[in-house]
């Protein structure tokens, strides 16, 4: 087998499918990629954050405080308040999640009236969006959890008054910070969904066959299965 290239697993399965298409010999193999990383975070009151952050971030803080408050309201554990907190936040949460699943392993039905390249860029454009919306509930619960535990706040136990002004802890650039503000570090992974794409050399005679849309976006790998042919 060619390795053809490492991509991201959406682009791998376009890819794949374009070989497929010609009469191509093709296996994917899927890994999930991870690297670490620093975060820096800005410790505050959360009365004192107005001064320190802009308002549409303030609004976000407000938000996930909120969603917090109603979920323990409503008797959340230690067991399912994520999921609680999660749902609280976005009630289509999992239906968010099965559709990015369907377009990583392009389960969309086929739109007729769009070109291969316009049906990727679609599809990249809406997986995107949703990971993005989908980070933000990540985020949000990354948040009231570092929450609980500054305040020390025990789940099922008595809040009190703990959430009107909690000690809360802020993402920033540690750049933009100010001298002043007590800044805490802490080590992070970041995950992501890759592939390898192996096509059968044998079937590497078919490259005749291939798109010409393939040809000018993956023109290097157009070039490495011609010249396997």
């Amino acid at each position: 087998m060619l390795k053809l290239g490492e991509y991201h697993e959406i682009d791998a399965r376009d890819i794949a499918k374009y070989l497929r298409d010609a009469g191509m010999k093709v296996d994917i193999k899927t890994f999930t990629d991870c690297w670490p990383d620093s975060l820096y975070y800005l410790e505050s009151r959360m009365s004192e954050l107005k001064d320190k952050i802009d308002d549409y971030e303030l609004k976000d803080y407000e938000q996930y405080i909120a969603a917090l408050r109603s979920v323990l309201a409503k008797g959340a554990t230690s067991e399912n308040l994520g999921e609680m907190f999660e749902i609280e936040l976005n009630p289509e949460v999992e239906e968010k999640r099965q559709r990015i699943r369907d377009i990583a392993e392009d389960n969309l039905p086929i739109e007729g009236d769009l070109t291969d390249e316009e049906r990727r860029m679609k599809k990249l454009n809406e997986f995107s969006a949703l990971m993005m919306d989908l980070t933000k509930t990540s985020d949000g619960k990354a948040f009231v959890r570092r929450l609980l535990d500054r305040n020390r706040i025990e789940i099922g136990g008595d809040v009190d008054d703990r959430l009107n002004d909690p000690i809360v802890q802020i993402l920033i650039d540690p750049d933009d910070a100010d001298e002043t503000w007590t800044i805490k570090t802490t080590k992070v992974f970041t995950y992501t969904p890759q592939a390898v794409v192996y096509i059968d050399e044998f079937s590497a005679i078919q490259v005749d066959e291939l798109d010409e849309e393939f040809k000018e976006l993956y023109d290097e790998e157009f070039l490495k299965i011609n010249y396997m042919a």
